[in-house]
Protein backbone atom coordinates (compact mmCIF):
# COMPACT_ATOMS: atom_id res chain seq x y z
CA UNK A 1 0.00 0.00 0.00
CA UNK A 2 2.83 2.38 1.07
CA UNK A 3 4.69 1.57 -2.12
CA UNK A 4 1.42 2.28 -4.41
CA UNK A 5 1.11 5.62 -2.87
CA UNK A 6 4.94 6.61 -2.84
CA UNK A 7 4.54 5.66 -6.98
CA UNK A 8 1.34 7.70 -7.18
CA UNK A 9 3.00 10.60 -4.94
CA UNK A 10 6.24 10.72 -7.61
CA UNK A 11 4.00 10.62 -10.62
CA UNK A 12 1.21 13.74 -9.61
CA UNK A 13 5.03 15.46 -8.53
CA UNK A 14 6.85 14.69 -11.74
CA UNK A 15 3.34 16.27 -13.49
CA UNK A 16 3.40 18.98 -11.49
CA UNK A 17 7.35 19.74 -12.65
CA UNK A 18 5.85 19.19 -16.38
CA UNK A 19 3.02 21.68 -16.04
CA UNK A 20 5.49 24.02 -14.39
CA UNK A 21 8.40 23.71 -17.28
CA UNK A 22 5.03 24.03 -19.93
CA UNK A 23 3.86 27.17 -18.24
CA UNK A 24 6.47 28.83 -17.00
CA UNK A 25 8.59 28.13 -20.27
CA UNK A 26 7.03 27.40 -22.84
CA UNK A 27 6.79 24.66 -25.86
CA UNK A 28 9.01 25.17 -28.48
CA UNK A 29 8.61 23.15 -31.48
CA UNK A 30 11.35 23.85 -34.80
CA UNK A 31 9.66 26.26 -37.82
CA UNK A 32 11.92 26.32 -40.49
CA UNK A 33 15.52 27.37 -38.58
CA UNK A 34 13.75 29.09 -35.78
CA UNK A 35 11.87 27.58 -32.88
CA UNK A 36 8.97 28.81 -32.00
CA UNK A 37 6.51 28.98 -28.96
CA UNK A 38 3.56 27.39 -29.69
CA UNK A 39 1.51 28.15 -26.44
CA UNK A 40 -0.22 31.39 -26.46
CA UNK A 41 0.71 34.10 -25.08
CA UNK A 42 -1.10 36.36 -22.95
CA UNK A 43 -3.53 38.67 -23.82
CA UNK A 44 -3.21 41.84 -22.15
CA UNK A 45 -5.45 44.68 -21.88
CA UNK A 46 -5.27 48.10 -22.78
CA UNK A 47 -4.28 49.04 -19.34
CA UNK A 48 -1.20 46.82 -19.29
CA UNK A 49 -0.73 47.10 -22.74
CA UNK A 50 -2.03 50.28 -24.64
CA UNK A 51 -4.82 50.74 -26.12
CA UNK A 52 -6.21 52.44 -29.40
CA UNK A 53 -8.08 55.53 -29.31
CA UNK A 54 -10.69 56.18 -31.77
CA UNK A 55 -12.91 59.13 -32.10
CA UNK A 56 -16.56 58.78 -34.34
CA UNK A 57 -18.09 62.05 -35.41
CA UNK A 58 -21.17 62.47 -37.04
CA UNK A 59 -20.46 63.64 -40.37
CA UNK A 60 -21.58 66.54 -42.29
CA UNK A 61 -20.85 65.09 -45.88
CA UNK A 62 -22.30 66.96 -48.60
CA UNK A 63 -24.18 64.79 -51.24
CA UNK A 64 -24.47 67.32 -53.46
CA UNK A 65 -25.84 70.82 -53.95
CA UNK A 66 -28.74 71.37 -56.06
CA UNK A 67 -29.50 74.69 -57.75
CA UNK A 68 -32.87 76.60 -57.74
CA UNK A 69 -33.67 79.27 -60.32
CA UNK A 70 -36.09 82.47 -59.55
CA UNK A 71 -39.33 80.35 -59.95
CA UNK A 72 -37.60 77.61 -57.86
CA UNK A 73 -36.57 74.97 -61.05
CA UNK A 74 -33.80 72.75 -60.21
CA UNK A 75 -31.24 73.66 -62.81
CA UNK A 76 -29.18 70.57 -64.31
CA UNK A 77 -25.60 70.32 -63.61
CA UNK A 78 -24.73 71.30 -67.28
CA UNK A 79 -26.72 74.33 -67.31
CA UNK A 80 -24.16 77.16 -67.06
CA UNK A 81 -26.63 79.90 -68.60
CA UNK A 82 -29.33 80.00 -66.17
CA UNK A 83 -28.73 82.36 -63.30
CA UNK A 84 -28.67 80.64 -59.97
CA UNK A 85 -31.42 82.35 -57.28
CA UNK A 86 -30.72 79.97 -53.78
CA UNK A 87 -28.56 76.73 -53.51
CA UNK A 88 -29.86 73.89 -51.36
CA UNK A 89 -26.80 71.38 -50.18
CA UNK A 90 -27.82 67.58 -49.53
CA UNK A 91 -25.86 66.20 -46.69
CA UNK A 92 -25.56 62.63 -45.84
CA UNK A 93 -26.99 63.34 -42.67
CA UNK A 94 -30.06 64.69 -42.69
CA UNK A 95 -30.68 68.00 -40.49
CA UNK A 96 -34.18 66.60 -39.32
CA UNK A 97 -32.18 63.30 -38.08
CA UNK A 98 -29.84 65.03 -36.35
CA UNK A 99 -31.19 64.29 -32.44
CA UNK A 100 -30.30 62.99 -29.27
CA UNK A 101 -32.02 59.93 -30.07
CA UNK A 102 -30.67 59.20 -32.88
CA UNK A 103 -26.80 59.89 -30.81
CA UNK A 104 -28.29 57.51 -28.24
CA UNK A 105 -29.32 54.81 -30.88
CA UNK A 106 -25.64 54.91 -32.57
CA UNK A 107 -23.75 54.65 -29.50
CA UNK A 108 -26.34 51.58 -28.47
CA UNK A 109 -25.84 49.93 -32.02
CA UNK A 110 -21.20 50.41 -31.16
CA UNK A 111 -21.78 48.63 -28.36
CA UNK A 112 -23.54 45.46 -29.71
CA UNK A 113 -21.15 45.45 -32.43
CA UNK A 114 -18.37 45.43 -29.96
CA UNK A 115 -19.83 42.87 -27.84
CA UNK A 116 -20.80 40.48 -31.08
CA UNK A 117 -17.41 40.81 -32.38
CA UNK A 118 -16.03 39.67 -29.07
CA UNK A 119 -14.25 42.78 -28.43
CA UNK A 120 -13.18 42.55 -24.34
CA UNK A 121 -11.95 45.55 -22.61
CA UNK A 122 -13.86 48.39 -24.07
CA UNK A 123 -14.56 51.84 -23.30
CA UNK A 124 -17.18 53.93 -25.00
CA UNK A 125 -18.15 57.23 -24.03
CA UNK A 126 -20.63 60.07 -26.00
CA UNK A 127 -20.58 63.74 -26.77
CA UNK A 128 -24.31 64.80 -25.88
CA UNK A 129 -23.71 68.05 -27.49
CA UNK A 130 -22.55 66.43 -30.96
CA UNK A 131 -22.93 63.17 -30.84
CA UNK A 132 -19.13 62.09 -30.91
CA UNK A 133 -18.36 58.79 -29.85
CA UNK A 134 -15.09 58.08 -27.78
CA UNK A 135 -13.66 54.30 -27.74
CA UNK A 136 -11.17 52.96 -26.48
CA UNK A 137 -10.30 49.35 -27.71
CA UNK A 138 -7.57 46.43 -26.95
CA UNK A 139 -4.59 46.76 -29.37
CA UNK A 140 -4.26 43.32 -31.17
CA UNK A 141 -4.35 42.12 -34.66
CA UNK A 142 -8.22 42.35 -35.80
CA UNK A 143 -8.41 46.27 -34.04
CA UNK A 144 -8.12 47.53 -37.34
CA UNK A 145 -11.46 45.19 -38.99
CA UNK A 146 -13.28 46.07 -35.87
CA UNK A 147 -12.39 50.11 -36.55
CA UNK A 148 -13.92 49.86 -40.07
CA UNK A 149 -16.98 47.90 -38.99
CA UNK A 150 -17.74 50.36 -36.19
CA UNK A 151 -17.63 53.23 -38.73
CA UNK A 152 -19.80 51.54 -41.07
CA UNK A 153 -23.79 52.74 -40.98
CA UNK A 154 -24.63 48.67 -41.50
CA UNK A 155 -27.15 49.86 -44.39
CA UNK A 156 -28.50 46.73 -45.43
CA UNK A 157 -30.75 46.49 -48.96
CA UNK A 158 -32.00 44.39 -51.25
CA UNK A 159 -32.76 46.07 -54.91
CA UNK A 160 -33.84 45.68 -58.31
CA UNK A 161 -30.20 45.25 -60.48
CA UNK A 162 -31.99 47.39 -63.09
CA UNK A 163 -34.08 49.67 -61.74
CA UNK A 164 -32.58 49.82 -58.08
CA UNK A 165 -35.70 49.77 -56.60
CA UNK A 166 -35.44 48.51 -52.65
CA UNK A 167 -37.19 45.60 -52.13
CA UNK A 168 -35.80 44.70 -48.54
CA UNK A 169 -33.97 46.70 -46.02
CA UNK A 170 -32.81 46.31 -42.27
CA UNK A 171 -36.08 46.44 -40.99
CA UNK A 172 -36.64 42.89 -42.59
CA UNK A 173 -33.70 40.94 -40.71
CA UNK A 174 -34.69 38.95 -37.54
CA UNK A 175 -31.06 37.20 -37.27
CA UNK A 176 -27.79 37.23 -39.18
CA UNK A 177 -25.40 34.37 -38.83
CA UNK A 178 -21.83 33.16 -40.12
CA UNK A 179 -20.43 29.43 -40.18
CA UNK A 180 -19.33 26.53 -41.88
CA UNK A 181 -21.62 24.56 -44.14
CA UNK A 182 -21.65 22.52 -46.69
CA UNK A 183 -22.25 23.31 -50.37
CA UNK A 184 -24.45 20.93 -53.10
CA UNK A 185 -21.10 19.27 -53.98
CA UNK A 186 -20.05 18.36 -50.43
CA UNK A 187 -17.10 20.91 -50.16
CA UNK A 188 -16.77 23.07 -46.96
CA UNK A 189 -17.41 26.26 -47.25
CA UNK A 190 -17.98 29.73 -45.07
CA UNK A 191 -21.82 31.13 -45.33
CA UNK A 192 -23.24 34.07 -43.84
CA UNK A 193 -27.34 32.99 -42.79
CA UNK A 194 -29.62 36.13 -43.36
CA UNK A 195 -32.49 35.18 -41.21
CA UNK A 196 -35.75 37.26 -41.92
CA UNK A 197 -38.86 38.19 -39.83
CA UNK A 198 -42.46 37.19 -40.73
CA UNK A 199 -42.63 40.38 -42.91
CA UNK A 200 -39.33 39.86 -44.58
CA UNK A 201 -40.07 35.84 -45.38
CA UNK A 202 -42.87 36.72 -47.26
CA UNK A 203 -41.22 38.99 -49.62
CA UNK A 204 -38.20 37.36 -49.73
CA UNK A 205 -40.73 34.02 -50.80
CA UNK A 206 -42.14 36.74 -53.71
CA UNK A 207 -38.44 37.39 -54.70
CA UNK A 208 -37.44 34.63 -55.04
CA UNK A 209 -40.36 33.37 -57.31
CA UNK A 210 -39.81 36.76 -59.88
CA UNK A 211 -35.99 37.65 -59.92
CA UNK A 212 -35.28 34.12 -61.93
CA UNK A 213 -34.76 32.98 -65.10
CA UNK A 214 -36.90 32.50 -67.88
CA UNK A 215 -36.86 32.10 -71.51
CA UNK A 216 -39.15 34.40 -73.80
CA UNK A 217 -40.84 33.13 -77.06
CA UNK A 218 -40.32 36.85 -79.72
CA UNK A 219 -42.58 36.29 -82.89
CA UNK A 220 -39.59 38.89 -85.74
CA UNK A 221 -40.72 39.75 -89.12
CA UNK A 222 -37.96 40.00 -92.37
CA UNK A 223 -38.91 41.27 -95.27
CA UNK A 224 -37.81 39.59 -98.86
CA UNK A 225 -37.63 41.45 -101.97
CA UNK A 226 -37.95 39.59 -105.57
CA UNK A 227 -36.03 40.42 -108.08
CA UNK A 228 -37.55 43.80 -109.79
CA UNK A 229 -37.56 45.33 -112.99
CA UNK A 230 -36.81 48.62 -114.24
CA UNK A 231 -40.15 49.25 -114.58
CA UNK A 232 -41.66 47.34 -111.50
CA UNK A 233 -39.13 49.45 -109.42
CA UNK A 234 -42.06 51.66 -108.37
CA UNK A 235 -44.04 48.71 -107.54
CA UNK A 236 -42.25 47.88 -104.24
CA UNK A 237 -44.53 46.64 -102.12
CA UNK A 238 -46.75 44.43 -104.59
CA UNK A 239 -43.44 42.51 -104.90
CA UNK A 240 -42.22 42.20 -101.38
CA UNK A 241 -43.02 39.39 -99.14
CA UNK A 242 -43.25 38.72 -95.42
CA UNK A 243 -42.24 35.80 -93.28
CA UNK A 244 -42.53 35.34 -89.31
CA UNK A 245 -39.55 33.51 -87.65
CA UNK A 246 -40.08 32.31 -83.89
CA UNK A 247 -37.20 33.10 -82.22
CA UNK A 248 -36.63 32.35 -78.09
CA UNK A 249 -34.55 34.49 -75.84
CA UNK A 250 -33.44 33.77 -72.37
CA UNK A 251 -33.92 36.48 -69.63
CA UNK A 252 -32.62 36.73 -66.13
CA UNK A 253 -34.10 38.98 -63.45
CA UNK A 254 -31.52 39.67 -60.60
CA UNK A 255 -31.57 41.58 -57.56
CA UNK A 256 -28.14 43.05 -56.15
CA UNK A 257 -27.54 42.50 -52.14
CA UNK A 258 -26.04 46.03 -50.74
CA UNK A 259 -24.13 46.91 -47.72
CA UNK A 260 -23.58 50.97 -47.61
CA UNK A 261 -24.32 51.47 -50.85
CA UNK A 262 -21.51 48.59 -51.77
CA UNK A 263 -22.63 45.83 -53.98
CA UNK A 264 -22.09 42.71 -52.24
CA UNK A 265 -23.73 40.69 -54.79
CA UNK A 266 -25.73 40.05 -57.64
CA UNK A 267 -27.72 37.07 -57.81
CA UNK A 268 -30.93 35.00 -58.80
CA UNK A 269 -32.75 32.06 -57.79
CA UNK A 270 -33.51 28.44 -58.96
CA UNK A 271 -36.44 27.87 -56.23
CA UNK A 272 -38.59 29.30 -54.47
CA UNK A 273 -37.18 30.39 -50.94
CA UNK A 274 -40.30 29.87 -48.31
CA UNK A 275 -38.08 29.41 -45.01
CA UNK A 276 -36.98 32.88 -44.79
CA UNK A 277 -33.45 32.41 -44.57
CA UNK A 278 -31.20 33.18 -47.26
CA UNK A 279 -27.47 31.71 -47.32
CA UNK A 280 -25.04 33.72 -48.83
CA UNK A 281 -21.41 31.75 -49.51
CA UNK A 282 -18.11 33.89 -48.85
CA UNK A 283 -15.70 31.01 -49.52
CA UNK A 284 -15.36 27.03 -50.19
CA UNK A 285 -12.50 24.80 -49.53
CA UNK A 286 -11.76 23.67 -52.86
CA UNK A 287 -9.94 26.80 -53.88
CA UNK A 288 -8.57 28.10 -50.52
CA UNK A 289 -6.43 27.01 -47.75
CA UNK A 290 -6.79 26.07 -44.30
CA UNK A 291 -5.08 29.56 -43.69
CA UNK A 292 -7.97 31.66 -46.28
CA UNK A 293 -10.91 29.75 -45.25
CA UNK A 294 -10.38 31.42 -41.14
CA UNK A 295 -9.44 33.96 -42.92
CA UNK A 296 -13.12 34.07 -44.76
CA UNK A 297 -14.80 32.71 -41.28
CA UNK A 298 -13.38 35.84 -39.58
CA UNK A 299 -14.52 38.14 -42.56
CA UNK A 300 -18.34 36.49 -42.10
CA UNK A 301 -18.26 37.15 -38.88
CA UNK A 302 -17.57 40.86 -38.95
CA UNK A 303 -20.16 41.27 -41.32
CA UNK A 304 -22.12 38.91 -39.45
CA UNK A 305 -21.92 41.11 -36.19
CA UNK A 306 -22.39 44.16 -38.44
CA UNK A 307 -25.86 43.43 -40.00
CA UNK A 308 -27.11 41.84 -36.64
CA UNK A 309 -26.50 45.11 -34.53
CA UNK A 310 -28.71 46.35 -36.80
CA UNK A 311 -27.99 49.80 -38.83
CA UNK A 312 -27.00 53.17 -36.92
CA UNK A 313 -29.59 56.15 -37.95
CA UNK A 314 -26.68 58.51 -38.65
CA UNK A 315 -23.33 58.28 -40.72
CA UNK A 316 -20.41 58.72 -38.76
CA UNK A 317 -16.70 59.50 -39.68
CA UNK A 318 -13.44 58.76 -38.21
CA UNK A 319 -11.84 61.70 -36.82
CA UNK A 320 -8.94 59.91 -34.73
CA UNK A 321 -7.49 56.57 -34.71
CA UNK A 322 -4.04 56.38 -32.87
CA UNK A 323 -2.60 54.23 -30.30
CA UNK A 324 -1.99 55.53 -26.95
CA UNK A 325 0.99 53.98 -24.51
CA UNK A 326 0.45 51.78 -21.34
CA UNK A 327 1.22 54.05 -18.67
CA UNK A 328 2.82 51.17 -16.66
CA UNK A 329 6.09 50.11 -18.16
CA UNK A 330 7.58 47.08 -18.72
CA UNK A 331 9.96 47.48 -16.36
CA UNK A 332 6.88 48.42 -13.88
CA UNK A 333 5.18 45.46 -14.15
CA UNK A 334 8.46 43.47 -14.08
CA UNK A 335 8.73 44.95 -10.44
CA UNK A 336 5.53 43.71 -9.57
CA UNK A 337 5.61 40.56 -10.47
CA UNK A 338 9.52 39.63 -8.61
CA UNK A 339 7.51 40.91 -5.68
CA UNK A 340 5.03 38.67 -6.16
CA UNK A 341 7.05 35.63 -6.48
CA UNK A 342 9.63 36.80 -3.62
CA UNK A 343 6.28 36.84 -1.16
CA UNK A 344 5.57 32.90 -2.81
CA UNK A 345 8.93 31.83 -2.03
CA UNK A 346 9.07 33.17 1.81
CA UNK A 347 4.84 31.51 2.12
CA UNK A 348 6.49 28.34 0.57
CA UNK A 349 9.54 28.43 3.31
CA UNK A 350 7.14 29.18 5.91
CA UNK A 351 5.44 26.27 5.01
CA UNK A 352 9.08 23.79 4.85
CA UNK A 353 10.15 25.00 8.57
CA UNK A 354 6.25 24.32 10.11
CA UNK A 355 5.23 21.24 8.30
CA UNK A 356 8.81 19.85 7.38
CA UNK A 357 7.85 17.16 4.64
CA UNK A 358 4.32 18.19 4.03
CA UNK A 359 5.22 21.46 3.58
CA UNK A 360 7.44 21.01 0.91
CA UNK A 361 4.74 18.92 -0.77
CA UNK A 362 2.25 22.13 -0.50
CA UNK A 363 4.52 24.19 -1.64
CA UNK A 364 4.88 22.22 -5.13
CA UNK A 365 1.24 21.96 -5.26
CA UNK A 366 1.10 25.60 -4.96
CA UNK A 367 3.65 26.06 -7.77
CA UNK A 368 1.38 23.57 -9.88
CA UNK A 369 -1.83 25.33 -8.97
CA UNK A 370 -0.22 28.74 -10.43
CA UNK A 371 1.19 26.41 -13.69
CA UNK A 372 -1.91 25.48 -14.44
CA UNK A 373 -4.09 28.44 -13.95
CA UNK A 374 -1.66 30.72 -16.51
CA UNK A 375 -1.97 27.99 -18.94
CA UNK A 376 -5.92 27.77 -18.81
CA UNK A 377 -5.67 31.78 -18.84
CA UNK A 378 -3.63 31.49 -22.42
CA UNK A 379 -5.56 28.85 -23.82
CA UNK A 380 -9.03 30.40 -22.66
CA UNK A 381 -8.00 34.01 -23.95
CA UNK A 382 -8.66 35.90 -21.31
CA UNK A 383 -7.50 39.14 -21.21
CA UNK A 384 -5.51 40.41 -18.46
CA UNK A 385 -5.48 43.76 -17.24
CA UNK A 386 -4.90 45.64 -13.73
CA UNK A 387 -8.03 44.59 -12.64
CA UNK A 388 -6.63 40.35 -13.96
CA UNK A 389 -3.81 41.13 -11.76
CA UNK A 390 -5.59 41.72 -8.71
CA UNK A 391 -7.91 38.94 -9.49
CA UNK A 392 -4.85 36.34 -9.82
CA UNK A 393 -3.30 37.81 -6.83
CA UNK A 394 -6.63 37.25 -5.10
CA UNK A 395 -6.57 33.85 -6.43
CA UNK A 396 -2.99 32.80 -5.28
CA UNK A 397 -4.19 34.20 -1.73
CA UNK A 398 -7.33 31.50 -1.96
CA UNK A 399 -5.52 28.86 -2.79
CA UNK A 400 -2.87 29.49 -0.16
CA UNK A 401 -5.46 29.64 2.35
CA UNK A 402 -7.46 26.11 0.98
CA UNK A 403 -3.54 24.80 1.24
CA UNK A 404 -3.15 25.91 4.99
CA UNK A 405 -6.59 24.14 6.00
CA UNK A 406 -5.27 21.17 4.40
CA UNK A 407 -2.41 20.91 6.23
CA UNK A 408 -4.19 21.65 9.05
CA UNK A 409 -7.08 18.97 9.15
CA UNK A 410 -7.37 15.37 8.13
CA UNK A 411 -10.72 15.62 6.45
CA UNK A 412 -9.80 17.12 2.65
CA UNK A 413 -13.19 16.55 1.49
CA UNK A 414 -14.28 18.52 4.61
CA UNK A 415 -11.87 21.34 3.88
CA UNK A 416 -13.19 21.71 -0.23
CA UNK A 417 -16.93 21.66 1.32
CA UNK A 418 -16.37 24.96 3.57
CA UNK A 419 -14.05 26.46 1.23
CA UNK A 420 -16.61 25.95 -1.90
CA UNK A 421 -19.58 27.57 0.42
CA UNK A 422 -17.61 30.36 1.41
CA UNK A 423 -16.76 31.24 -1.94
CA UNK A 424 -20.50 31.23 -3.11
CA UNK A 425 -20.81 35.00 -2.90
CA UNK A 426 -17.38 35.67 -4.57
CA UNK A 427 -18.54 33.25 -7.01
CA UNK A 428 -22.14 35.49 -7.66
CA UNK A 429 -19.79 38.39 -7.72
CA UNK A 430 -17.36 37.49 -10.50
CA UNK A 431 -19.96 36.36 -12.49
CA UNK A 432 -22.00 39.95 -12.18
CA UNK A 433 -18.63 41.46 -13.13
CA UNK A 434 -18.34 39.33 -16.16
CA UNK A 435 -21.40 40.39 -17.38
CA UNK A 436 -20.44 43.88 -16.49
CA UNK A 437 -17.61 43.70 -18.86
CA UNK A 438 -14.95 44.25 -15.85
CA UNK A 439 -11.96 41.68 -16.17
CA UNK A 440 -11.46 40.89 -12.78
CA UNK A 441 -14.14 38.84 -13.18
CA UNK A 442 -13.36 36.38 -15.73
CA UNK A 443 -9.30 35.73 -14.16
CA UNK A 444 -11.25 35.41 -10.57
CA UNK A 445 -13.64 32.57 -11.61
CA UNK A 446 -11.08 30.55 -13.26
CA UNK A 447 -9.18 31.08 -10.34
CA UNK A 448 -11.40 29.81 -7.72
CA UNK A 449 -13.20 27.29 -10.18
CA UNK A 450 -9.39 26.08 -10.51
CA UNK A 451 -8.38 26.36 -6.77
CA UNK A 452 -10.99 24.18 -5.70
CA UNK A 453 -10.76 21.20 -8.30
CA UNK A 454 -7.20 21.40 -7.99
CA UNK A 455 -6.61 21.05 -4.69
CA UNK A 456 -9.66 18.37 -3.99
CA UNK A 457 -7.72 16.42 -6.67
CA UNK A 458 -4.25 16.74 -6.52
CA UNK A 459 -3.68 18.69 -3.46
CA UNK A 460 -5.73 16.07 -1.37
CA UNK A 461 -4.03 13.34 -2.73
CA UNK A 462 -0.47 14.46 -1.45
CA UNK A 463 -0.74 15.61 1.40
CA UNK A 464 -2.80 12.47 2.67
CA UNK A 465 -1.33 10.06 5.12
Amino acid sequence: MKKYKGLKLTLIILLILLLSMVSFGGIFIQNKNMFQNILPEYLLARDLKGYRRVELKVSDEILETIRYDAEGNVIAEDNTETEVARTEEKKVNAEEAITQENYQESKNVIEKRLKAMGVQDYVVRQSPEKGTILLELPENTSTDRVVGQLASQGKFEIVDNDTNEVLMTNADLKKVQAGYGTTTSGTTAIFINLQFNKEGTEKLRNITNTYIQTTVEKETQTNEVSEQTEAEANQTEENQTEETEQNTETVTKQIAIKIDDATLLTTYFDEEVSNGILQLSVGSSTSSSQAEMQEYLIEANSMAALLDSGKMPLVYEIEQNKFVYSDITKHELGIAISIGIVISIIAMIYFIIRYKTKGILASISLVGYMAILLIALRYFNVEISLGGLVGIVLSAIISYVITVNLLKQKEGMQVIKKAFLALIPAFVITIVLIFTNITIGITLFWGMAIALLYHLSITNSMLKD
